[in-house]
């Protein structure tokens, strides 16, 4: 057997395009933070970031020649473990709503949760506590990064951890989402899920096809199929996967700190802006 795929024919146009894409993805979103956002931090740093996907599409076209030929590779080899922890996660969605169906709310819990794990600070002169969380990019990097990097790990488990954080956050989208779906409508979910999870999903995704792939390669060696576990070029392409799938989860961060706020403000300023319990997306 041989340690990999090739990469496609058509590999460094079309990953040319994607970076291209995610840099103009990036650009707009340092736009649309600074014609919201007072701090100019986050707006230099989504366009240090689209900077960034636009020098790896240079890059890759003249320094390292073969960074895209690798993550075709990578893709490929990948592919299949991604759509399985993908079909993981849709089939979470489905239990969550029937969780919900049946009766068991999570975003209550979850409120609850959050109310009693984070130290309030009490409003003046109402002595009423006060849940303040500064949702940054950063915020949602470091949160994000948590599953991302489990999802990887999770191949020390053979797997059943990768597949557990698959399943436990389609049920959470899955119920949260129809929980807040009964309350302000399915085009309020669509609008604060949609921009950032584009992004965000795929690189849980491809981290836990990471994880799965590890497991299969494990299982190919002890069965004698595969001559090595782990080679120097399976781990460079997978690296350079890795790395492609983080950059997407910060990208995904800024727009969910950033982007999506603006545009729940713009469509749906009356749901965002009531008093008491406002719903949120998961």
């Amino acid at each position: 057997m041989t340690d990999g795929p090739t990469a496609s024919p058509t590999a460094q146009r079309n990953w040319t395009a994607l970076v291209l894409g995610l840099a103009l993805a990036s650009f707009l979103s340092a736009a649309i933070t600074a014609g919201t956002q007072h701090d100019n931090s986050p707006v230099i740093g989504a366009t240090a970031l689209g900077f960034g996907f636009a020098a790896l599409a240079v890059v890759s076209r003249t320094a390292v020649p073969g960074l895209f030929d690798a993550l075709s590779a990578a893709w490929d080899e990948h592919r299949r473990a991604t759509w399985a922890a993908t079909g993981l996660f849709a089939f979470g969605v489905l239990l969550g709503v029937g969780l919900l169906l049946a009766g068991v709310n999570l975003l209550d819990l979850l409120a609850e949760l959050l109310q009693e794990g984070l130290a309030p600070e009490s409003g003046p002169g109402n002595g009423q506590g006060q849940l303040e969380l500064d949702l940054t990019a950063s915020f949602f990097i470091q949160n994000n990064s948590v599953p991302f990097l489990l999802a990887i790990g999770g191949a020390l488990s053979l797997g059943l951890l990768t597949a557990f954080i698959m399943v436990v956050n389609g049920i959470i989208v899955g119920n949260v989402g129809a929980a807040v779906g009964e309350l302000v409508g399915i085009e309020f979910i669509v609008a604060g899920l949609v921009p950032h999870g584009i992004f965000e999903l795929p690189a849980l995704f491809i981290a836990a096809g990471v994880g799965f792939r590890l497991v299969t390669r494990f299982g190919e060696r002890v069965l004698g199929s595969r001559e090595a576990f782990l080679t120097r070029p399976y781990l460079a392409r997978t690296a350079a996967l890795v790395g492609f799938a983080w950059l997407l989860l910060v990208l995904a961060a800024v727009v969910e700190a950033y982007v999506t706020p603006a545009l729940l403000e713009m469509l749906f300023a009356e749901q965002v802006q009531q008093p008491g319990p406002v719903p949120t997306t998961p």
